[in-house]
């Protein structure tokens, strides 16, 4: 009788462990009409009384706002702003391509202009097709992290944060600007103010004038998947330079390069700030940068595998709930985590992951948000296996 409580305690643990994770309940909307229906209003001026005219501009109108809502809607607040400059000028430009057919519900004449109320049906299967043609694409899962490694030089002087890392130097101008534009934009920044990982730090890491493979050391020791390297020159105080490198860490490759120079503008109350100069010089840069980061960083993903691995030393459930959703929610490249097999020491889960186990192992080992304390060994079977301390 004294082990019944025991015994029950057990099954319970074990239930937890083998039970399926049941998804939230939603609605299949794929395919169906309310998906890829849209309403617009549009309006046409009547001029010397032609409103047939009037009619026709207020459709086209109202036909090129449906399209623009459904964009938002397919894309995002993000995917919308990162891929801008190709949207007004590829994809909404032919707008009335992609309506499969439309309804005008409602119309009325306000003084001289001719009101309509459209609903629209868009071929989402086409829209997507000439997405994809203009290169145009958007990322789900973790956002990328990015570490920015950009000098400033002003007066003659140069400065670079990397030369002197132990120092945790203030965010110049530069640094501040590109934080904020790219995290507008979807991304992470890495602040390594805040976290300076303990490393022995090799001379290619600490020259001014970086080259390739110290570039991609700094990456890896921050565990980014993107490295932003460059220069910010002030030149007499009339000028601001800009040049920029983005790195793609696990590929260990140069994605993508820009530069731009803007003047310090006249305003009616004097003279341009030299940051608010920054600050214009490297909204534009990220313009530019971000479509080609988020479409490498894709084309990265498209290569999925399974990676086993083995978790010791578990002592209660909670730890596994932490560990599981560290590695969906924070862990960049993890299509799925699921339970495969559970033993009496041991739980055993398979990782979707776009990459090697290495690469993996990589970026759980050396993430700033590991939830616990582990160990990580290989058997000679080729076992991963990591042991919660």
């Amino acid at each position: 009788m004294v082990k019944k409580p025991f015994n029950i305690i057990f099954i319970f643990f074990l239930l937890c462990f083998f039970l399926p994770e049941v998804p939230f309940l939603h609605a299949e909307t794929e395919g169906k009409p309310s998906e890829n229906e849209v309403f617009a209003i549009g309006t046409g001026t009547i001029v010397s009384g032609n409103l047939a005219r009037a009619k026709e501009r207020a459709v086209s109108q109202a036909l090129t706002r449906g399209v623009e809502n459904y964009l938002v809607r397919r894309l995002g607040k993000q995917g919308v702003t990162n891929n801008f400059q190709r949207l007004i000028q590829e994809i909404i430009p032919k707008a009335e391509e992609d309506i499969e057919n439309f309804h005008i519900l409602a119309e009325d004449q306000i003084g001289a202009k001719w009101k309509v109320l459209v609903r629209l049906r868009i071929n989402g299967k086409f829209l997507n097709e000439r997405l994809r043609q203009a290169g145009i694409v958007f990322t789900e899962g973790p956002p990328l992290k990015l570490l920015f490694l950009v000098s400033e030089t002003r007066g003659g002087n140069v400065s670079c944060w990397w030369r002197d890392p132990e120092t945790r130097s203030a965010l110049s101008p530069t640094e501040l600007a590109l934080h904020s534009l790219f995290q507008e934009r979807g991304f992470r920044p890495i602040n390594r103010v805040l976290s300076i990982p303990e490393a022995e730090y090799t001379e290619d890491m600490l020259s001014a004038d970086l080259q390739d493979i110290g570039i991609l050391k700094w990456g890896t020791l921050f565990s980014a998947d993107v490295v932003i390297y460059g220069q910010a020159e002030v030149i007499e105080e009339k000028e601001v330079s800009i040049s920029l490198e983005a790195f793609d860490v696990s590929q260990g490759v140069r994605i993508g390069q820009d530069i731009l120079s803007e003047p310090v503008m006249e305003g009616p109350e004097g003279r341009e700030g030299i940051i608010e100069t920054i600050d214009r010089a490297v909204k534009l840069l990220a313009a530019r940068l971000t479509p080609t980061i988020i479409r490498v960083s894709v084309s990265d993903q498209e290569m999925v595998n399974s990676v086993e691995i083995t978790i010791k030393g578990l002592t209660n459930f909670r730890q596994f709930s932490l560990l599981r959703d560290f590695l969906r929610k924070d862990v960049t490249g993890v299509k799925s985590v699921r339970q495969t097999r559970i033993r009496k020491d041991s739980i055993s889960i398979a990782i979707e992951f776009t990459g090697d186990k290495y690469e993996l192992l990589g970026r759980v080992l050396n993430h700033e948000n590991l939830p616990l304390e582990i160990n990580f060994h290989q058997t000679e079977e080729g076992e991963i296996v990591l042991t919660v301390l």
